[in-house]
This record gives structure tokens, C-alpha cells and sequence, in this order.
């Protein structure tokens, strides 16, 4: 569940599952905390908490860096927007393949 304070992204890439993570059956999640630039884009990723540290990181931050929100306007001028977070986990489907 990703929750984000009023950005909601318009393009969402699921992160890459990691090989090693998924032949050991590890699961976990990454909090992120990023920046809106005026474009929508993505900038600024950097990790506040990970369970396992490091295992998702890096697919983690990947992912997130190419979403894409509808930048914020006001007054008819797009913004930047500092400090938002995110959440992405990291499960195994269970059955199935």
C-alpha cells in the first residue's frame, strides 16, 4: 500500500524483484523520501528505513525514479515539492508461477 500525502502518480513502475531476494524468498519494503520537480518528475530519492537494510534499495530507488505525478500548480505556476514519501514492498505472489 503506498500511501503519499496529496501527489498521486500518474505512471507507477513496479521495482524489479531482486534475483537473490526472490531465490532466498525474501520479502521486505523501502521508505523513500523524494522530491516532485515542476515537470512531475522524480528527483532527489534517497532511503529513510528499509526492512531488510539494502537488500531493495537500489531496485527500489529505480523504480521511483521513473514515476511521474502531476506537478503541483498554484497560482498558475508549477512547484517544486520537497519531502515526499513513499513506500514500496517487496512480496512474493504466492502460488501461481
Amino acid at each position: 500500500m503506498t500511501r503519499d500525502g496529496d501527489a498521486t502518480p500518474i505512471v507507477r513502475i513496479e521495482p524489479q524483484y531482486p534475483i537473490a531476494a526472490a531465490r532466498d524468498g525474501k520479502e521486505g519494503w523501502v521508505q523513500l523520501t523524494f522530491t516532485i520537480n515542476e515537470l512531475g518528475g522524480v528527483e532527489d530519492v534517497s532511503v529513510i528505513k528499509a526492512e531488510p537494510k539494502r537488500l531493495f534499495d537500489r531496485e527500489a530507488i529505480r523504480a521511483l525514479k521513473k514515476w511521474k505525478y502531476k506537478p503541483k500548480i498554484v497560482d498558475g505556476k508549477p512547484l517544486k515539492q520537497p519531502g515526499m514519501t513513499v513506500q514500496l514492498d517487496f512480496t512474493l505472489e504466492k502460488g501461481g508461477r
